[in-house]
């Protein structure tokens, strides 16, 4: 087991933590079905539902040991989105029910939209943290192919992740070199603004270039010759994790279909 959490650690992610929690010995597809359940969950329930099924997955996180990275990552994102929909919803949005508050006119109706938007987003960025950090996504493609998923789709599912980290190892690498020629990236906001067109664009030109050099070694290695790939060291899977993929299936279908058949 020691060997398999290094042959996986060295595999380059950014997101990806090699554990042996029950999410990281799962079959990938399994994780991806939690994943789609979760977000589906996430659109139909109500704050409670949400709230509680973000603290869930944060529990999940931290029993897998990928807490520490997902919990960072969501605050990162989610402080900034809170205090947007408090200003929008909460001051200035006209509502009929706005309150004084000190020195402020608040709406608790504007506040109770912002936070159910707030606990929706939260909840499905937690998913998919929980999803990325735990899933490597050579092993997810892998997992794709080993089921006859056509190998366009699966590379178009995969690559996305697997092309995070060349293009922030290669953002950094124009980063520094920019800082070696002088360029002020601790300055005014201002200078900042001023600099980001210089840091971006050699960034747009690599990556336009490497999606030709990537087409052209995926054509040059018969990558569509055959409807399906024999896959090599496949993910392991069981009869059990197939039964629970169509179970969260069924009920991921089933929260998305049930309230819109009960409105009409």
């Amino acid at each position: 087991m020691a060997s398999l959490t290094k042959k996986k650690s060295d595999k380059p992610s950014l997101l990806y933590t090699a554990g042996e929690s029950f999410l990281h010995r799962a079959n990938p597809l399994t994780s991806l079905c939690l994943l789609l359940w979760m977000l589906s969950a996430a659109i139909v329930l109500p704050t409670e539902g949400t709230a509680t099924l973000t603290l869930a997955a944060i529990a999940v996180a931290l029993v897998t040991g990928v807490g520490k990275k997902a919990l960072k990552r969501l605050l990162i994102t989610m402080v900034p989105i809170g205090i947007a929909l408090t200003v929008v919803h909460g001051l200035l949005i006209d509502r009929q029910d706005f309150a004084a508050l000190g020195p402020v006119q608040i709406s608790a109706s504007g506040l109770d939209y912002g936070l159910r938007v707030f606990m929706r987003v939260a909840c499905m960025l937690m998913a998919t943290l929980l999803f990325v950090t735990t899933t490597h996504p050579a092993d997810m493609l892998k997992a794709l192919d080993q089921r006859g998923v056509p190998a366009g789709i699966g590379y178009l599912i995969a690559s996305p992740l697997l092309l995070i980290e060349p293009f922030t190892e290669r953002a950094r690498g124009i980063r520094d070199a920019q800082r070696v020629r002088g360029l002020n990236l601790t300055g005014s906001w201002k200078a900042r603004a001023a600099a980001l067109p210089v840091l971006l664009v050699p960034l747009i030109t690599l990556a336009l270039s490497d999606l030709d050099h990537r087409a052209s070694v995926l054509s040059g290695r018969a990558f569509r010759a055959k409807p399906h790939r024999t896959v090599i060291n496949a993910p392991p899977d069981s009869t059990l994790q197939i039964w629970v993929r169509r179970l969260l299936l069924l009920l991921a279908v089933l929260q998305l279909g049930l309230p819109l058949l009960w409105r009409l």
